[in-house]
């Protein structure tokens, strides 16, 4: 694979990665949880909650596969059952559900900025699938540049939200979902056709 080639891979990860972590549905939610504390205890929390999320990240890209071995799981029972889960996030974002509970400020570096806020069920699904079917590294690049975009989404928050409005980060959440829904859509499509080539169909 030549260099212009990974980087169109990686380039395409990264939009499949960046869309799941959503960091526009999470710049309304971070703003809500960090309200009582200084700017510094906010920026304190988000260098807390960008560690584990970089933690997660990579425990699921390369340990995804020894988790499906475990489990007894296959690839495309993950692909299943990941696409309903994604497809389900999706819908549920469309529809504006929030994604977090209001907690203590205190403790929301972990619980639930971290997880389930950014890497929640779907990012982990993701990473899992893409980790065991994809070129690890390439993958590796993509989760990196999306946590960047998360992490540097999430410092500038308030200037975000005065710029665009309220409204206008709902919408890029929402369009956000419209990308996940297509990710969905092709790990279920993918599940389908490997279970039909299995029993000699097509």
């Amino acid at each position: 694979m030549g260099l212009e080639e990974a980087l169109g891979e990686a380039f395409l990860l990264y939009g499949q990665i960046v869309a799941i972590m959503n960091p526009f549905t999470a710049v309304n939610n971070y703003i809500t949880l960090t309200q009582e504390l200084s700017i510094q205890e906010a920026r304190t929390v988000l260098r807390k909650s960008m560690a584990v999320v970089l933690f997660l990240g990579l425990l699921f890209i390369f340990a995804g596969r020894l988790i499906l071995e475990f489990y007894h799981l296959s690839l495309a029972a993950l692909r299943f059952g990941g696409g309903i889960l994604l497809m389900y996030i999706a819908v549920d974002m469309l529809g504006g559900s929030p994604r977090s509970r209001q907690v203590d400020p205190g403790e929301v570096a972990v619980v639930p900025l971290a997880t389930p806020m950014i890497v929640g069920p779907g990012t982990m699904t993701l990473l899992i699938h893409l980790g065991s079917t994809e070129n690890p590294a390439l993958v590796t690049i993509a989760f990196l540049a999306s946590a960047a975009t998360v992490a540097a989404t999430l410092y500038s928050a308030k200037l975000i939200t005065r710029v665009l409005g309220r409204n206008g980060v709902k919408a890029m959440a929402r369009f956000m979902a419209l990308i996940i829904a297509s990710v969905a859509a092709e790990m279920l499509h993918g599940a389908v056709v490997y279970w039909a080539r299995e029993l000699g169909i097509g």
